[in-house]
């Protein structure tokens, strides 16, 4: 799947938030997005940098006040840049990242575990201090709360990573069905796959299985019957 479709079928599935989202698509519109943010806030700065009280602003706390409150409508241009860029992107990423867990036979809802992690990370370093007598004494789980968010966005970043299940779960049919697949390492696994892979994950353990007895169990049978013939009376 190449950038442009993938940036399509994000947009034209804004509202789907049922099915699935192969890796390409996912973080082909995610670098998009990224591209996209960054030229809008590009372009916000060269048009903020035309007005000489701007660049007074940046400098004078007092200015800036004053530019703040004069009812600039450089403020409402970027207001409504942002709303925007908001709608443009967040809808069709959040509809995306859903349907990403989908692929991974995870539900939508572990999305918000980052956001529910780093609210229960702050309200436990708020508490842990007077609980334990102070800062000082809570500093350590109090960092070991702060490291929580950080732990919790690599692993979601990680399941975003990871390549979708084989064939159709119950979020839907495979979106990848050309990509190939290796065959399992066990024949247990082949029972639901389909015949072409049964036949060959069973010709491939049949051959290893062919293998280890001629290289081990033949000349192990043949030292043992040596074995015995020798010990025999004669």
């Amino acid at each position: 799947m190449g950038p442009l479709t993938a940036v399509g079928r994000c947009y034209a599935n804004t509202l789907n938030f049922s099915g699935r989202a192969r890796r390409a698509e996912y973080w082909w519109f995610a670098l998009f997005l990224f591209i996209a943010g960054t030229a809008i806030q590009f372009g916000l700065g060269v048009y903020f940098a035309r007005d000489p009280a701007f660049a007074l602003a940046l400098s004078d706390p007092a200015m800036a006040q004053m530019w703040l409150t004069r009812g600039n409508d450089m403020l409402y241009v970027a207001a409504w840049a942002y709303a925007g860029y908001l709608l443009f992107a967040w809808l069709p990423q959040l509809s995306v990242t859903v349907r990403r867990l989908h692929d991974t036979n995870r539900s939508g809802w572990y999305i918000l575990m980052p956001t529910l992690v780093t609210i229960l990370s702050v309200f436990a370093a708020i508490l842990l201090g007077p609980m334990l007598g102070g800062v000082e004494a809570a500093l350590p789980l109090i960092l070991m709360a702060a490291t929580a968010p950080l732990l919790s966005m690599i692993w979601f970043l990680v399941v975003l990573c990871l390549p979708g299940t084989q064939g159709n779960n119950r979020f839907g049919p495979d979106p990848a069905p050309e990509r190939p697949r290796n065959p399992p390492a066990h024949p247990a696994f082949a029972r639901t796959l389909p015949d072409e892979v049964k036949t060959a994950v069973q010709a491939r353990n049949r051959s290893e299985f062919q293998e280890y007895y001629r290289t081990r169990v033949a000349p192990a049978i043949q030292q043992n019957k040596t074995a015995r013939q020798s010990a025999a009376p004669q």
